[in-house]
């Protein structure tokens, strides 16, 4: 069954100074088995995260291509060290928390 297809363009607006930069944007696109978009505007909806818009979108975005590329390469010996720490994080992170953090 196909994915959905995302186009996903990281530009670079300053360097560690806070001065502008001049490259040329990173563009590329993907196929995840999940609506990125639907699962960053939940992750910006629940309270037990709260950790702000930008940072609920980088979190699902970063999360969401790291896990599919894992997913398809599952048998690679370089997710080995990560394979049951990471279902046990998901399993966590999509049950959530009863409390909001202090």
């Amino acid at each position: 069954m196909p994915g959905h297809r995302f186009r996903i363009t990281v530009e670079a607006l300053s360097d560690r100074k806070g001065e502008a930069v001049d490259k040329p944007a990173l563009q590329f696109e993907v196929e995840n088995h999940d609506d990125i978009l639907a699962i960053v505007e939940r992750l910006r909806q629940r309270e037990d995260l709260d950790f702000g818009a930008d940072d609920s979108a980088a979190f699902g975005v970063g999360l969401k291509l790291f896990s599919e590329v894992m997913l398809e390469n599952r048998k690679h010996p370089v997710f080995t060290p990560l394979r049951d720490a990471f279902r046990e994080f998901m399993v966590g992170l999509k049950k959530g928390t009863a409390e909001k953090p202090s």
